[in-house]
């Protein structure tokens, strides 16, 4: 038996049960998401007070008794939810600041199934994600406060080819935030 104690099923799940999401969550931003009420035509301007607010919501997440326990073998418990936010959170901040400094720079790709295995997200101690995810929220928020009118039209690509402004990486870094929060019924 882990520290966190069984799942709700009594038998200790492992990464292996969770199939990897290979969808291209990006087309949120032209289709919008119908789970969580995503538009894909938010305004950017709100997501520095979002970002920072969501971290007093994973902090009152992250406080349940039953954080560590997955609510089935095959979906993350509330900190691997907690885990993948904080890194995410991280990975839209550098590539906010790619997008800032450099012309049209390769965003760095992220597998967010390989991370959770390798950064084994299952076993994480709340308090510690609680503050990281902190950390990573309120540095992302200040990084968008400073950004200025004429950077907002700027461009990235992924690996892939996809073009993101930093428009719409910011929309698509705001779609993650309220995406997870729901997905933990905060």
């Amino acid at each position: 038996m882990s520290e966190t104690g069984p799942d709700t099923q009594g038998a200790e799940p492992d990464a292996q049960n969770i199939e990897p999401d290979t969808r291209d969550w990006a087309d949120v931003l032209e289709t919008g998401c119908a789970e969580c009420g995503f538009t894909g035509d938010e305004d950017v301007s709100a997501v520095p007070s979002f970002a920072s607010a969501s971290a007093e919501k994973w902090d009152e997440v992250l406080a349940r008794a039953n954080a560590g326990v997955r609510p089935r073998p095959d979906r993350w418990s509330d900190v691997e939810y907690a885990a993948h936010v904080r890194d995410i959170l991280d990975l839209f901040r550098e590539r906010t600041r790619l997008i800032i400094s450099q012309p049209a720079p390769t965003l760095p790709n992220f597998d967010g199934d390989a991370v959770a295995v390798e950064s084994d997200y299952r076993h994480q101690n709340p308090a510690e994600v609680a503050l990281d995810l902190r950390a990573a929220a309120l540095a992302y928020a200040a990084d968008l406060a400073q950004i200025t009118d004429e950077q907002w039209d700027r461009t990235g690509y992924r690996s892939d080819g996809r073009e993101f402004t930093l428009t719409s990486l910011t929309r698509y870094g705001l779609h993650e935030l309220r995406h997870h929060l729901q997905d933990v019924g905060a």
